[in-house]
């Protein structure tokens, strides 16, 4: 009977041992859900403030960028003024930019102009002449600056398949309607 006698001490402290450590369990348990729950409030807390932060900034930048738009530097405006004033002086109106935008590479491969290597005494019709002279010079630039259709066309097309002078002497003729030098 001795045997069942220490069997039974033995359960009975495995037992009290069992429970002990299922209320140390149960008692981490609860603190870590405890935690849990205070470390999910904090995250909660800060994702919602930055939330506000975020839309704070936002809406920030938004007015700094409308005061910005409305109120130019006065250098900047001068500047804008300056260069409406060199458009209308070389002749880029707003109609002009619309046909220039419709010129293709055909309109160039296909116009009829003898080869730029050929000097002949011919005289050129209109106002284009075999070398630009200043103001086409000065149209030129601004119309590439203005007209990115034109300017990449440009970028495409010379030299790879026409000179330079070429393309400009056909530019200046297509567009002698348009303007006036």
């Amino acid at each position: 009977m001795d045997i069942w006698q220490k069997a039974r001490t033995f359960v009975e402290e495995a037992a009290r041992w069992s429970r002990e450590l299922t209320k140390g369990a149960a008692k981490r348990s609860s603190e870590l859900t405890a935690d849990s729950s205070k470390f999910s409030d904090i995250l909660s807390e800060s994702s919602k403030r930055s939330k506000k932060i975020a839309a704070e900034a936002s809406k920030r930048a938004y007015q700094i960028k409308s005061l910005a738009e409305n109120i130019a530097p006065p250098g900047v405006l001068a500047s804008q003024q300056q260069q409406e004033e060199d458009l209308g002086r070389f002749g880029i109106t707003e109609e002009l930019r619309e046909f220039v935008k419709e010129l293709t590479i055909n309109t160039f491969q296909d116009f009829p102009l003898e080869d730029d290597s050929e000097m002949c005494d011919v005289p050129i019709e209109s106002n284009v002449r075999k070398d630009p002279n200043e103001w086409q010079e000065e149209h030129a630039t601004l119309v590439l600056s203005t007209v990115k259709e034109i300017s990449k066309l440009r970028y495409e097309f010379c030299p790879h398949y026409i000179k330079e002078r070429k393309f400009w002497r056909i530019y200046f003729i297509l567009v002698n309607s348009h303007v006036a030098a």
